[in-house]
């Protein structure tokens, strides 16, 4: 079977290389792809906006199944061209991305549902905002309420803080945003594939979105993740399935807009169980990378059981128990404006030394592999236990010579003191 890949980050170069290693697989295509993925797939100069040339493209090249990556083709609607064109595609439809392509759309949903979920209020202006922060105090979480690439929320622990991030949502005319509770808790991810009916569990991890070392600095896409994550128990996963996500994927086919895809679950662990924080409508970064190196199924078969409403014929995703552990090199001045153009030697120095290396924000250059974006490589490693698989990683990042780069030091620590106060 052919396969169409679309995307070009670290989350695409993770699904690339496991797509590549199924069996059922004859040629994978990628658009636009990256350096790291061209090891796998034949790289294709499509826009992906384009979506007649899109479903063109697959015509022409017999594609038995598109793999959708980023949210914003999600959003885009380039499931629903591809389905009418009687293309076989891995990813919801518009109407159902909106799960994450409207953060107001969810908690409503939640609502509606009766899902755990901190209280809020959607706002669209700023004297609205200003009302829901006096009824909310502080701390309080403020959210744009768009697609923000991981980086449109502010858990303002101040005043001075909500107001300033309520400011900088209402400088765009047309800005709508979400206030919310803020909850206490750790934070974890829940993965779920879905055809719209059947689920999935498909893995767990916890990732680190602050920029800096201790859970410092600003939020950004994702500095580093493992799988699984030993706080998710099989008891708050049954649990978070039943109160959460089963009622999500009900209430979507309710109102005929089924979800189609991954289900990603940002979850707080609350002394009165799990609540939602919000949902993903495709394969977290840097998550996926630590799924991928995990997961042990045939990736293709998988995804294709999604897109044809088999996946209840399937037998529950078979994880290897191993955990694995990613570290997000990026370039300088991330989250902000990245430094990018400086050259990236010794990959394979880091995969010789135990490591997996994706490829996120590089390009070709002149004289090699260059960054070319904020977040540019996921050096990954599994291990027996996270210390090991956390060791492993850093040992592979320590090959990796790429000057503008910087990564946080820190990536699993709480996770291995877990695990070293269970012995």
């Amino acid at each position: 079977m052919n396969v169409l890949l679309i995307g070009g980050g670290g989350r695409e170069h993770a699904l690339a290389w496991k797509l590549a290693q199924s069996p059922m697989l004859d040629i994978l295509y990628a658009a636009p792809g990256n350096p790291g993925i061209r090891q796998h797939a034949e790289l294709v100069a499509l826009d992906i906006a384009d979506h007649a040339a899109v479903t063109g493209f697959c015509r022409t090249h017999a594609v038995g199944l598109v793999v959708i990556g980023p949210e914003a083709p999600l959003v885009d609607g380039l499931a629903d061209s591809l389905r009418a064109a009687g293309v076989a595609v891995f990813g919801p439809s518009a109407a159902a991305a909106q799960l994450e392509g409207s953060k107001g759309f969810t908690k409503d949903l939640c609502a509606r549902a009766g899902i755990p979920t901190a209280a809020y209020a959607r706002v669209a202006s700023r004297a609205e905002a200003d009302a829901a922060l006096a009824r909310f105090g502080v701390p309080v979480v403020v959210k744009a309420d768009g697609l923000a690439a991981g980086k449109g929320v502010t858990v303002a622990m101040t005043r001075q803080e909500a107001e300033s991030a309520v400011a900088d949502l209402f400088a765009d005319a047309g800005a709508t945003a979400v206030i919310e509770e803020y909850l206490e808790g750790e934070e974890v991810s829940l993965f779920v594939l879905t055809d719209g009916e059947a689920l999935m569990p498909f893995g767990s991890a916890q990732d680190h979105k602050r920029v800096g070392d201790g859970d410092t600095g600003p939020n950004t896409g994702g500095m580093g993740a493992y799988s699984p994550a030993p706080i998710l128990t099989p008891a708050l996963e049954a649990e978070t399935i039943e109160t959460i996500v089963a009622p999500t994927v009900r209430a979507m086919a309710a109102t005929g807009t089924p979800f189609s895809g991954v289900l990603y679950a940002g979850l707080m662990l609350t002394a009165a169980g799990p609540k939602l924080i919000e949902y993903n409508a495709r394969f977290g970064d840097p998550e996926c990378q630590v799924l991928m190196m995990r997961f042990a199924g045939d990736l293709v078969a998988t995804l294709l059981a999604v897109a044809e409403q088999r996946l209840g014929a399937l037998p529950p995703a078979e994880f290897a128990p191993a955990p694995a552990l990613t570290v997000v090199i990026a370039a300088a001045g991330y989250p902000g404006t990245p430094r990018t153009g400086g050259g990236i030697a010794g990959i394979d120095a880091a995969e010789a030394n135990g490591g997996t290396v994706f490829q996120a924000g590089t390009r070709a250059g002149p004289d090699g592999l260059e960054a070319a974006g904020g977040r540019v490589l996921a050096v990954t490693a599994s291990g027996a236990t996270i210390g090991e698989a956390r060791e492993a990683a850093y040992a592979a990042v320590a090959g990796i010579a790429y000057p503008d780069g910087f990564y946080r030091h820190d990536i699993g620590l709480r996770a291995v003191a877990r695990e070293r106060e269970a012995r």
